[in-house]
């Protein structure tokens, strides 16, 4: 079974991984070598030949490389996917790359989605999930470039960013505190997407979310709006990541999305638990999906959505 990590972080090393804003406790502590690993393709091409994953999709969002509060100038976004579209050209059947585009940049950030996808050959973008100024991706600034992933096929990765109030009022709660925050803000942008249209405008866009922002997924479910995420034949492109390999929460998101809307997702390497082989097949069983089930969460759906299969 073809074992493919949607939600693997790599950065040029001109652009050292930041710290997520307000974060505390453990995270915070091993931030400097999370940072070090980022950089490391040689590390994490090994890690995986180790741990059976086949292919790593990887991503740098615009937060993850850019200080808190401040926008990405669109010269480190081209030098940010120039640089990743090398790493993947040298190895083609182990990688993937998502470019790295400020989705709140109007046209010039659709214009360097095309640039990416059609000059570069990069087979999807990673966004932040919510601008600093609390802008969600629902957005009217966000329209363009959505409308051009949508238009050239390419999946559109909405990434957790940390915003300053969630994280100070759930600063007590550690590290729990601060995936709730991002959860959250994430949960919220899926919502924005639903109120504001953009699913229903844009039918050819596939938007892919972390499990973090499953509660998006939850308050949809029980609206008129999220009938939108599961109707036969108008249903919308919204994905989820297993990212946490919970069989519950896998179980939530193929029952609501359909099983062909779920992906492997780690946050490699972020998250304390890596995605290995034995890991994924355990929570895909646990979830109780059949042989061919699992073979689609746990690769095809991904080929699929990077034009690979």
């Amino acid at each position: 079974m073809l074992i493919a990590d949607f939600h693997t972080h790599h950065a040029c090393p001109d652009y050292p991984a930041v710290l997520p804003h307000n974060a505390t406790g453990v995270l915070a502590a091993r931030w400097a070598d999370t940072a070090r690993r980022v950089a490391d393709l040689d590390g994490l091409l090994a890690e995986s030949g180790r741990h059976g994953v086949d292919l790593r999709v990887l991503s740098a969002p615009p937060a993850m490389v850019t200080p808190h509060g401040e926008r990405t100038r669109p010269d480190d976004l081209r030098r940010l996917n120039d640089h990743l579209a090398a790493v993947v050209a040298a190895s083609p059947d182990r990688l993937a790359g998502l470019a790295t585009i400020d989705a709140f940049g109007g046209d010039a950030a659709a214009g360097e989605v095309v640039r990416a996808v059609r000059e570069l050959g990069l087979p999807g973008v990673v966004v932040d999930c919510a601008a600093a100024d609390g802008r969600l991706l629902g957005d009217p600034a966000a329209r363009p470039t959505l409308s051009a992933a949508a238009e050239l096929g390419v999946p559109v990765f909405a990434h957790p960013v940390s915003r300053s109030t969630l994280t100070a009022e759930f600063a007590g709660l550690g590290r729990l505190g601060t995936s709730l925050a991002r959860g959250t803000i994430n949960a919220a942008a899926l919502l924005s997407l639903l109120t504001g249209g953009a699913l229903a405008a844009l039918p050819g866009l596939h938007v892919v979310f972390p499990m973090l922002g499953v509660a998006g997924l939850a308050l949809a479910a029980a609206t008129d709006e999220g009938a939108l995420l599961s109707a036969p034949g108008r249903r919308a492109h919204v994905y989820a990541d297993t990212m946490g390999f919970a069989p519950s929460a896998i179980r939530f998101a193929t029952d609501l999305l359909g099983v062909d809307h779920v992906v492997v997702g780690g946050d490699w390497p972020v998250a304390e638990r890596e995605t290995t082989r034995e890991r994924v097949e355990a929570a895909l069983r646990g979830a109780g999906l059949d042989p061919d089930q699992r073979a689609l969460v746990a690769g095809g759906n991904t080929l699929r959505l990077l034009g690979r299969g």
